[in-house]
């Protein structure tokens, strides 16, 4: 993955960022104002997932297993820095290399690097529109950053950039097929679009 410099609207409160050898990213305060500046080079996976799940859950413990295969290959975690659920799971593991995005009322893990931003949209946006988005079981949250990260995409093409990689758990499949089987993802759109089940089908793809 080639670097990556763009920006979203919003404030940003506190900066930050994590590097790895095989990628970074950072978030900052933008130069015009109301705007988030991002900045992404190499291996960078975005992770949403539940926040309601207990730890050891399955599907946190897969998130787990992810971040870990992300780390050891030298890549760098994103998700929204709440201290429950897949976001707990994926920070407890991969720590430092983690850059948790929140806002200032959202209850924030107690470690790893942080990025606080003033609304829930902002951080919405940061979290689907990493290089890679693999999203897992969740709620009505995770099922919203999914729908952005597949309009980040339909946007890309029209701008001629680089679209994400997206990997969505099969948990989501039915709703988005049946979405695109209505005609309202455009082939090209779907084709960056991948089922997983396992999360060493994502690991053996990077």
């Amino acid at each position: 993955m080639a670097l990556q410099i763009g920006t979203v609207p919003g404030t940003v409160i506190h900066e930050g960022g994590v590097e790895n050898k095989a990628g970074l990213v950072f978030v900052k305060e933008g130069v015009a104002k109301g705007e988030v500046e991002f900045k992404t080079d190499g291996l960078v996976v975005s992770i949403s997932g539940g926040s309601t799940l207990p730890q050891g859950h399955p599907v946190c413990y897969e998130a787990e297993k992810l971040a870990l295969g992300i780390v050891n290959k030298g890549g760098v975690l994103v998700n929204g820095g709440e201290n429950s659920g897949t976001m707990l799971a994926v920070t407890s593991v991969a720590q430092d290399y983690t850059l948790g995005i929140h806002c200032p009322y959202h209850e924030a893990i107690p470690f790893g690097a942080k990025t606080v931003v003033n609304s829930y949209q902002t951080r919405k946006m940061l979290i689907s529109i990493m290089p890679i988005v693999a999203v897992f079981p969740g709620q009505v949250g995770t099922l919203d950053e999914l729908m952005t990260c597949i309009g980040w995409i339909k946007s890309l093409f029209k701008q001629n950039g680089v679209p994400p990689r997206l990997f969505v758990h099969t948990y989501w499949w039915d709703v988005i097929e049946l979405i695109y089987k209505k005609g309202a993802i455009q082939p090209n759109v779907w084709e960056h679009i991948k089922q997983f089940n396992e999360v060493d089908e994502i690991i053996k793809s990077l």
